[in-house]
């Protein structure tokens, strides 16, 4: 029995000794190869990038192994910690990982990503190599395209008809461009494409220009088209109307290109004079309108002039004649010409209306000129009745009575209906409309507390449509009840001529005419409960509405809000 256990001890030590023997076996063989395929780091990355190379076992003698990067510039694209692209590395024995660096090199290029190719060959030693002996590292460009943004060098420039070189138009970039793009140009105006004038390499007058990548501008060129017939200028309006690519639409889109005439008239040609008087009263009775005539005729002409404007035939006609196209004949021999108008004079109060005249057909003896077709005419009114407004709020127990509107503006929902600007009686607590150091019982007050929630105050109350226009003064009376220390009240004064009465705020539609605090009338010496008259200048250009806004953040600290309104008075100057 003892002899049995002696032999299964050695047999046990006789495994010990083995397994420990093939710990430290170097004389296999190592497979060296990439455990991935692929790789990618950014141009501009602030670390390297470690490449490791992997070996199945670690049973192996060690040995080397070459590397070879391949798609790119060492130097310029990137850089390794072995410095250079090809390179021998060693592998220690039973090592089972080596490892190098790359660290992209960063520039200011737009270009593609750059591919790598990093390529492990001639395993030496008691290594061979796999079967994945090539990684693709990729270098991912972090620069982003310049873009340009394009327009028109100048707005307008000008060619005459005759002219034997084309008229070269330029489009301007505000930097170069990446990756280039298209201009559409689209065409307007009174000159006829293929009658007028030619656009050199098109066949219409909407094309497009092809932008090549690295471009700084462009340009198209213009012919006009001679003829023998004499007429006005004409205009060719060319638009930027879209762009791609590495492109922006700037501000300059548009560009008026200008054929002047070079062919004499076979007439004399007739133009409104320059110098005619074109503003009159509504009395004025029987005006004269003037035309230059560049010679005499030598045979009885005809001249049409339509009428257009918001003034008419109540308004004024040709010596008793409301034909439009007025005629207008020109005996032969002729070297001026005039066409009276009667202004007729009314009682209505109304704005200022107009006349335009335009030469719409000539015959005859005489040709249409190309310097002033048309003139406008205004008419003043001459009917003016000073504008009145007075409220003094004696005379009413709501503001609803006087069609005053109150619109909530930013106001807490939370707050009692009556936190807002309202009707208010008390015995000598307001103003009287004469006198502002005098009193009287009755105005507007806005009263709220804190009790009645914390959040914010923000209303407006606004008067009745008020009928007139033109330079006005309006004047309000106002005082401020809670001392300043708790007082940071925010009042503004508005006048609109826009507003629709639709009962809601759009701030574009109100004109701000002035702002109070509890400090402004204070640091003007105007003390707590005391009024100040307040004045302000304004001019609507037709039926208008006057307003007050009133805003607090009511808080513990600015607990109370409390002020008053009396007299509005609006008065023509």
């Amino acid at each position: 029995m003892k002899q049995n256990t002696y032999v299964l001890l050695a047999l046990l030590l006789l495994l010990v000794s083995s397994c420990k023997d093939d710990d430290n076996e170097v004389n296999g063989t190592g497979i060296v190869e990439f455990s991935l395929e692929n790789l990618a780091e950014i141009e501009n990355a602030t670390s390297s990038l470690n490449v490791n190379i992997g070996v199945d076992s670690f049973n192996h003698g060690g040995g080397t192994v070459d590397v070879t990067i391949s798609g790119g510039v060492y130097g310029t694209d990137y850089e390794t910690s072995q410095g250079a692209d090809f390179f021998t590395l060693d592998i220690d024995a039973q090592s089972l990982l080596a490892t190098f660096s790359l660290q992209p090199i960063d520039d200011e290029l737009i270009e593609e990503n750059q591919d790598l190719t990093i390529t492990l060959s001639n395993a030496t030693g008691n290594l061979n190599l796999g079967d994945n002996t090539a990684l693709t590292f990729t270098i991912i460009d972090n620069d982003d395209p310049l873009i340009a943004v394009v327009g028109f060098e100048v707005s307008q420039s000008q060619i005459q008809e005759n002219a034997t070189d084309s008229n070269q138009i330029n489009i301007a970039f505000s930097q170069e461009t990446t990756d280039g793009g298209i201009i559409s140009i689209t065409s307007s105006g009174d000159a006829v494409f293929g009658t007028d004038y030619s656009i050199v390499g098109q066949t219409t007058s909407d094309f497009d220009l092809v932008i090549p990548a690295g471009a700084t501008s462009a340009s198209f060129e213009v012919q006009s088209i001679d003829n023998s017939v004499f007429g006005a200028d004409k205009d060719i309006v060319f638009s930027i109307s879209g762009v791609d690519g590495g492109l922006s639409i700037g501000t300059e889109t548009t560009h008026t290109l200008t054929i002047e005439n070079d062919d004499l008239p076979p007439n004399p040609i007739i133009d409104f004079d320059a110098t005619n008087t074109l503003t009159y009263n509504e009395d004025a009775g029987t005006i004269t309108l003037n035309f230059e005539l560049s010679g005499t005729t030598t045979s009885d002409a005809t001249v049409e002039l339509t009428t257009s404007g918001d003034a008419d035939a109540s308004d004024f006609n040709f010596n008793g004649s409301n034909a439009n196209p007025f005629v207008l004949n020109i005996p032969s021999g002729s070297s001026s010409a005039s066409v009276d108008i009667s202004i007729l004079d009314d009682s209505d109060i109304e704005l200022d209306e107009t006349i335009t005249l335009t030469i719409s057909s000539v015959s005859g003896g005489l040709d249409a000129g190309v310097s002033l077709q048309s003139q406008t005419i205004t008419i003043t009114d001459n009917d003016f009745v000073p504008f009145n407004y007075v409220e003094t709020f004696e005379s009413i127990t709501n503001l609803s009575d006087i069609g005053y509107e109150t619109v909530l503006i930013g106001q807490d929902p939370s707050f009692p209906n009556g936190s807002v600007l309202k009707y208010h009686n008390k015995v000598n607590s307001y103003t009287d409309v004469n006198d502002v150091s005098l009193t009287s019982d009755n105005g507007m007050q806005i009263f709220h507390n804190i009790s009645g929630g914390a959040g914010i105050l923000d209303h407006m109350v606004i008067t009745q449509q008020l009928v007139g226009s033109g330079s006005m003064t309006v004047n309000l009376d106002v005082a401020y009840i809670t001392g300043i220390n708790k007082n940071t009240t925010e009042i503004t004064y508005y006048y609109s001529d826009t507003y629709s009465g639709s009962g809601s705020f759009v701030e574009s539609e109100w004109n701000v005419m002035g702002t109070a605090t509890a400090a402004s009338l204070d640091a003007e010496g105007i003390a707590r409960t005391q009024f100040k008259r307040e004045a302000f200048t304004i001019n609507p250009t037709g039926n208008f509405y006057v307003a007050i806004r009133v805003f607090q953040d009511v808080n513990p600290v600015n607990d109370v809000v409390q002020w008053r309104f009396d007299n509005f008075q609006v008065n023509s100057n």
